[in-house]
C-alpha cells in the first residue's frame, strides 16, 4: 500500500487492477468526480506517489486539459487532442510538471453516468511506443468496457455521498434534512410547516439553506441533486 493511500483506496486500487490485467502493467489513472458539486475527486492510480500528492494538493484537476476535455466529450481521445483543445495557458503548467514523471503522452476513456458523476480512465504511454495510439484505438471497446464495469461496481458499492462526503460547513442539519425529505416526497411548504409545527416562513428558510449548501439555484434543483447524491 502506498504511503498516500487510505485502506479503502488501496482496496479499490487492487480491485481496479484486476480489471486491467489484460493491459500488462500499464500506467493508469482512474478519476471520478461529481459534475455538479465542488468536491475533491477520487483518484485510483499507479502513477508516481510524489506526482499524485502534488496533483491532489494543488487541485490540478481544475486546470488539467485532459480532465477539462473529457468533461466535454463522450468518445475516447488522445492527450494530444486535449492539448490542442485547451482553453487556458495554465494547462501547459500541468503538463510541464507531469513530464518530470514521464506522464505526458496517453489516451483517455470517458464515462458520464446518471448520478451526475464523470469518470475517466487514462492510460499513459510511459514507454513512448510509436504504435500506442493505434493500439488504444484497436482495443478501445475492451478498455471502455473495463471502465464501465469498474465504475458500475464502484457506484453499486458506494453512494455518491459516500464517495464525496460533504465538508462540515456544507452538511445539512437534521431539520434541513427533514424538510428536504418532505419536499422530495412532494409535500407543500404549508403541509411541512404543519407537520413540524413551524411557520411556512421557517420552512422556506430551511430550504434556502439547502439550496445554498447544495450549490444550486432553486428548490427543484436541490431536490434533483439530493436524490442524485443519495442524500434522501
Amino acid at each position: 500500500m502506498a504511503k498516500h493511500e487510505s485502506e479503502p483506496d488501496y482496496q479499490l486500487r487492487c480491485a481496479f487492477e484486476k480489471h486491467l490485467q489484460s493491459l500488462n502493467g500499464c500506467h493508469y489513472a482512474y478519476f471520478v468526480t461529481h459534475k455538479g458539486l465542488d468536491v475533491k475527486p477520487r483518484i485510483i492510480s499507479n502513477y508516481p506517489e510524489r506526482w499524485l500528492r502534488a496533483y491532489r494538493a494543488a487541485n490540478y484537476h481544475l486546470i488539467d486539459p485532459v480532465i477539462n476535455h473529457g468533461l466535454k466529450c463522450v468518445a475516447p481521445f488522445s492527450w494530444r487532442e486535449a492539448l490542442e483543445a485547451k482553453e487556458s495557458a495554465q494547462s501547459d503548467d500541468v503538463f510541464a510538471l507531469s513530464q518530470k514523471y514521464q506522464i505526458s503522452m496517453g489516451y483517455t476513456f470517458n464515462l458520464h453516468d446518471s448520478n451526475g458523476l464523470f469518470a475517466a480512465l487514462s492510460i499513459c504511454n510511459t514507454e513512448r511506443r510509436v504504435d500506442f495510439e493505434q493500439v488504444m484505438k484497436q482495443r478501445s471497446a475492451e478498455i471502455q468496457m473495463t471502465l464501465i464495469q469498474f465504475h458500475n461496481s464502484l457506484t453499486a458499492t458506494f453512494a455518491p455521498n459516500e464517495l464525496f462526503p460533504a465538508s462540515a460547513d456544507t452538511s445539512l442539519s437534521d431539520r434541513e434534512m427533514g424538510v428536504l425529505k418532505w419536499v422530495v416526497m412532494g409535500k407543500a411548504y404549508r403541509e411541512i410547516a404543519a407537520m413540524h409545527a413551524i411557520s411556512v416562513r421557517t420552512v422556506k428558510f430551511h430550504m434556502s439553506n439547502v439550496v445554498h449548501k447544495l450549490q444550486v439555484r432553486n428548490a427543484k434543483q436541490a431536490v434533483y441533486k439530493a436524490v442524485s447524491l443519495g442524500l434522501v
